[in-house]
C-alpha cells in the first residue's frame, strides 16, 4: 500500500478529533482551510467528509458519537382482530412477556402504535441497530435469518413459547411481515432529545413514552438521489428542531416494502407534540413564533422543497406513540 501525504493528513486529523463533538459551524475553521464541501452519500456512510480532500467527519448516530452509525428497520405489525384480539390485550402481553425475548447483540426494538395519520391504531416495530454490519450478521437483504441468527435462536429455546404466544395475537418482526431497512443520512445532535429509552414504565422511575413520526418523502421529477443526499449532507446543520423534538433523515436501502426516504421525528412526549401540533397539520402560535426566530431553518426547508416533498400533509405519514420497548 502506498501512503501519500493526504492519507497521512487524514489519519492524523482523525486521531486528533477522535473524541471531539463535531460542530458544523467550524468545519472549515478548525483546520484553517477554505473550500467547498465535497460530500457524497458514500462519504457520509463511511463517516468521512472531504474538504480540500482531507477533513474527517464523525459518523452521526442517535448518540452523535464518533464510530456509530445506527441503521433502522421498520416492521409493519398487525394484530389478529378477526380472532378478537384487542390492542389492550396485545400491548399487555408485549410489555409483560414480549419485551423479555432475547435480542441480537447491538439491536433494540420499540413497539409503536399509530396515533394519527395513515396507520392510526396500527403497529410498527422500530428496530435500531448499531451498524449495517451488525444487522447483516443476523438478517439478509431479503429479510431471512442468517446461519448466525439460527444458531442464536437455537441457544434460546425458551423463547419459542413466548414467540408462539405473540404469533397467536398478531405478527412478529419476521417474514412475511412487510419491512424496510434504512440508513441514517442526518440527524440533529444539538437536539434536547437525548439518547435513551423510547418507552419506560418502571416503579420508582419517571415514565417515558416518546412520539415517533414517520413521514414519507419523494424526490421531484429530475432530481437524483445523489443531488438530494448531497443537499442534506451540506445543509442539515441549518435545522433547529422544536424543543424536545429531534429529526432524522433516513434513506431506504432494502426490504419487501422499499420506501425511498423518510423524515423520522422523535419527540420526547405527547405533550411536547401538542405544544406545536395538537391536531394533524394544524400548527400553534408557538410553532409560528419558533419559525420566525429561526429563519435559516425555514429557508433551508424552502430549498428542500425544491428537491423533494416535505414532512406532513399532503404526503403519507403516521405519528406513533411508543407503547413497549425491549429494555436491553
Amino acid at each position: 500500500m502506498t501512503v501519500n501525504r493526504t492519507t497521512l493528513f487524514l489519519v492524523a486529523l482523525t486521531l486528533v478529533d477522535l473524541h471531539r463533538r463535531w460542530d458544523p459551524s467550524d468545519r472549515v475553521q478548525r483546520v484553517g482551510l477554505a473550500g467547498p464541501l465535497l460530500w457524497s452519500g458514500q462519504d457520509v456512510v463511511r463517516g468521512v467528509v472531504l474538504v480540500g480532500r482531507a477533513i474527517p467527519f464523525p459518523a452521526r448516530g442517535l448518540d452523535a458519537q464518533l464510530g456509530r452509525l445506527s441503521v433502522f428497520t421498520f416492521q409493519y405489525i398487525a394484530i389478529d382482530t378477526e380472532a378478537g384480539v384487542t390492542p389492550e390485550e396485545f400491548e399487555t402481553f408485549v410489555r409483560g412477556e414480549g419485551v423479555h425475548l432475547p435480542l441480537y447483540p447491538g439491536w433494540r426494538w420499540t413497539l409503536l402504535r399509530g396515533l394519527r395519520g395513515e396507520r392510526t391504531g396500527q403497529y410498527l416495530m422500530l428496530y435500531e441497530i448499531d451498524s449495517a454490519e451488525q444487522r447483516d450478521r443476523y438478517v439478509t437483504a431479503r429479510g431471512e435469518q442468517t446461519e448466525l441468527a439460527r444458531l442464536f435462536w437455537a441457544r434460546h429455546p425458551e423463547a419459542e413459547v413466548v414467540l408462539a404466544r405473540w404469533r397467536r395475537l398478531g405478527t412478529f418482526g419476521e417474514l412475511p411481515t412487510l419491512f424496510t431497512d434504512y440508513r441514517l443520512l442526518a440527524d440533529n445532535p444539538r437536539s434536547t432529545v437525548t439518547p435513551g429509552p423510547r418507552y419506560r414504565d418502571r416503579p420508582g422511575e419517571e415514565p417515558v413514552a416518546r412520539v415517533v413520526g414517520i413521514h414519507n418523502l419523494a424526490l421531484r421529477a429530475g432530481v437524483t438521489e445523489e443531488v438530494f443526499d448531497r443537499f442534506i449532507a451540506e445543509n442539515h446543520h441549518r435545522i433547529d428542531d422544536y424543543p424536545d423534538w429531534r429529526f432524522h433523515v433516513l434513506k431506504g436501502e432494502r426490504g419487501n416494502r422499499l420506501d425511498q426516504y423518510v423524515m423520522m421525528m422523535e419527540i420526547a412526549s405527547l405533550d411536547a407534540l401538542d405544544v406545536f401540533y395538537p391536531e394533524p397539520d394544524i400548527a400553534t402560535g408557538e410553532a409560528a413564533e419558533f419559525a420566525s426566530a429561526h429563519r435559516d431553518t425555514k429557508q433551508m426547508y424552502e430549498e428542500w422543497k425544491q428537491l423533494a416533498s416535505f414532512s406532513g400533509s399532503p404526503q403519507i405519514y403516521t405519528d406513533y406513540l411508543a407503547v413497549a420497548e425491549n429494555p436491553a
